[in-house]
């Protein structure tokens, strides 16, 4: 067998390995653009009690962060609160 009657195909593997990575290469280099305003996704929800738990309501708002805040209060749940 002549060198040029040998297959080609470990050649056509390695030619097709080389195009695949260049492309991957050059599609991992695009960059999204970071310029221009973007609007915030949480608009309405500004402050802590405007979304739909609380509806505005603040006074509810702060008596739930003192309800939670008490029953995570390791002193008040074992009893070593001081008195």
């Amino acid at each position: 067998m002549k060198f040029q009657d040998r297959p080609t195909f470990g050649c056509k593997i390695w030619a097709n390995a080389a195009i695949v990575g260049v492309t991957l290469a050059l599609a991992s280099c695009g960059e999204i653009p970071q310029d221009g305003p973007k609007p915030f996704a949480g608009e309405d929800e500004i402050r802590s009690y405007a979304g739909s738990t609380f509806k505005g309501d603040q006074a509810l708002y702060e008596k739930t962060l003192a309800e939670r805040a008490r029953t995570q209060d390791e002193y008040l749940i074992t009893g070593d609160a001081k008195k």
